[in-house]
């Protein structure tokens, strides 16, 4: 399974959440299903704004062996999720945010660690109580700044971003400083074609921090990347 979007600075991200498919023999248990909303407003030209809520009552009992987690109580799910698009001739702009909690992780850390090396189930731990994510991003329109349609349509653009999906954990938990990035990337995107896009962006990771500006107590990662999207159908309605 894919989610795709598209960057304020006009070019695709994929993200790959999972294989998506359930396999032959796999059987997966619906006893506590979960809920979602969503809502979007788009009264102002150019300009939406979302926000959306998941919950599941007890992700445990959808295991393959409910009974695993059954005397640890109900483990709840949420997650919230919040952002915004603006986009007119001059500029384009995206943010978004996500925020997870998870209930009894604790005590859900404790069974994980007893589980059999056989186990389809990660046995990672600690299991935080809460993940983030939050980013923000802008790209300029060159030629419709000059106003010069003479100028090629080149994009620069920034975006900030933070993630830690060990944002927060319950009482005697330590969470891992390593999973807590902070990220900025800058480039250029120049619209060759109508449909097609070079893209180069350079990108610093700072780990082990949440600051905007600052450096955390591990090495950064730096890296500079380049490559060309061409956007279209390749197979007709």
């Amino acid at each position: 399974m894919v989610v795709t979007g598209l960057n304020a600075n006009g070019f695709d991200r994929n993200t790959w959440i999972a294989g998506g498919k359930q396999g032959f023999f796999e059987e997966d248990n619906f006893t506590s299903p979960a809920y979602v909303a969503r809502l979007d407003y788009k009264g102002v030209p150019g300009l939406r704004v979302g926000a959306s809520f998941y919950y599941c009552v007890n992700a445990g009992s959808n295991s393959d062996k409910a009974a695993t987690y059954s005397k640890i109580g109900s483990i709840p799910v949420r997650i919230y999720t919040a952002d915004a698009q603006y986009i007119n001739k001059y500029v384009t702009a995206r943010g978004n945010i996500v925020y997870g909690n998870l209930g009894n992780s604790a005590a859900l850390s404790g069974k994980n660690t007893q589980l059999s090396n056989l186990s389809p189930y990660s046995r990672i731990t600690p299991i935080a109580k809460n993940a983030v994510s939050y980013a923000g991003e802008v790209g300029v329109n060159i030629r419709s700044i000059f106003n010069n349609s003479k100028i090629p349509v080149i994009y620069p653009f920034a975006r900030y971003e933070y993630y830690n999906p060990q944002e927060k954990g319950e009482k005697r938990q330590t969470m891992d400083k390593r999973n807590q990035v902070s990220m900025w990337t800058a480039g250029l995107n120049w619209y060759a074609l109508p449909n097609l896009v070079i893209k180069a962006d350079y990108t610093t990771r700072k780990i082990g921090t949440s600051k905007i500006f600052g450096k955390g107590r591990y090495n950064s990662e730096n890296e500079f990347a380049i490559g060309i999207a061409y956007i279209g159908w390749f197979i007709k309605k």
